[in-house]
């Protein structure tokens, strides 16, 4: 059980500091392609992290299954890889 709580705690550190200026907030505007995108990260970050916490125990299972998520929500918002 720890070492789920350290992954999905390394996950959280991962994507928080995967931008070199994540300490630095900046306004998008919503209408525009980076305002759509970043809006769209963050709520299918949302849902991945969702789908980690509900494979729990199965962490390698979990992994996946979250990856899948974000790429599933990112094409429902209109993004792909």
């Amino acid at each position: 059980m720890r070492l789920f709580f350290v992954f999905v705690g390394v996950l959280f550190v991962v994507g928080c500091t995967s931008d070199p200026s994540s300490g630095k907030w900046r306004e998008v505007q919503p209408d525009t392609k980076v305002g759509r995108l970043e809006r769209a990260k963050a709520i299918c970050n949302g849902r991945a992290g969702e789908t980690q916490v509900i494979a729990g125990r199965y962490w390698i299972a979990g992994a996946i299954a979250s990856g899948n998520t974000f790429k599933a929500c990112m094409a429902e918002q209109g993004f792909v890889q």
